[in-house]
């Protein structure tokens, strides 16, 4: 179920989803959805603690929605941006069990989405290269070899920086997984390292391999597991007064050596005879 709209009281900056209000005391189910009872005991619940509250509706973004399990996973924990004119909030929605309503509640921070790790996908790619009818019965087994290079060199990019070496990072099947096309560049260092383990002939039929096979979401794509984690506000602003101190020290020390400097060789000009 896809929501669009929020409803925000204000006075204790709760949130649930918008069940078209009233339509709630009429019915059980509203025109094309169908609701289940646990929700709109919820949603109830919700309108009569908060009765006489400031409620305000909230408009749920789009993009970005991070998520730690694919979105075809419903027992999973989401996180996405909703607001109005007025504001802009970030919402983690919690699906604990199927039996269970999702929870919504506003969190004071900012996401951060950090990189763990980075995999091929070596059983995807051996069951490629079986089925290769270009390749000999020789070349089939020989290509552990660049297995062994590929690994290895993807094994040398520091997972922080990997977007560096990308060409495209799809998050289609959910944000703490994702697939990511390796540069040409970092594709041409990897041939290089093969012709230690190739003859000519060899290399032109891996290279075509390569090309056939390194785009999304192809077999050559990079598995990219991923970390979400939420930083509270007090201390993204501490590290924002942090960075502005330290380019104030290094601007006011800039200044202080400028100074010094200036006083030194106007020192020397009157040492002069």
């Amino acid at each position: 179920m896809v929501i669009k709209e929020l409803i925000c009281c204000t006075a204790c900056n709760q949130v649930i989803p918008n069940y078209e209000g009233s339509d709630l005391a009429r019915a059980q189910s509203l025109p094309g959805v169908e609701w289940s009872n646990a929700d709109l005991t919820h949603a109830k619940e919700f309108l009569r603690a908060h009765f006489g509250h400031p409620l305000e509706e909230l408009v749920v973004e789009e993009d970005p929605c991070i998520s730690e399990r694919p979105s075809y996973e419903p027992v999973r924990v989401t996180y996405f941006f909703a607001g109005n004119a007025k504001r802009r909030f970030l919402v983690r929605r919690t699906k604990s069990a199927l039996d269970k309503p999702a929870s919504y509640e506003i969190i004071p921070g900012r996401l951060k989405l950090s990189n763990l790790s980075l995999n091929i996908q070596e059983d995807s790619l051996r069951k490629q290269i079986a089925a290769e009818k270009g390749f000999s019965p020789l070349l089939k087994e020989r290509m552990e070899r660049f297995i062994q290079v590929f690994r290895d060199e993807i094994a040398r990019i520091s997972p922080e920086k990997f977007e560096e070496e990308t060409e495209e990072i799809d998050d289609a099947e959910g944000s703490t997984v994702a697939l990511a096309a390796l540069k040409n560049s970092r594709w041409q260092r990897i041939l290089n390292r093969c012709r230690l383990y190739f003859d000519v002939s060899e290399l032109k039929v891996l290279s075509r391999f390569i090309d056939e096979n390194r785009n999304l979401p192809d077999v050559l794509s990079i598995q990219i597991q991923r970390s979400i984690s939420v930083i509270s506000l007090a201390k993204a602003e501490s590290a924002s007064l942090a960075s502005e101190e330290r380019k104030d020290t290094e601007a006011a020390t800039e200044v202080q050596s400028s100074a010094v400097a200036e006083r030194k060789v106007a020192e020397r000009k009157w040492e002069r005879p």
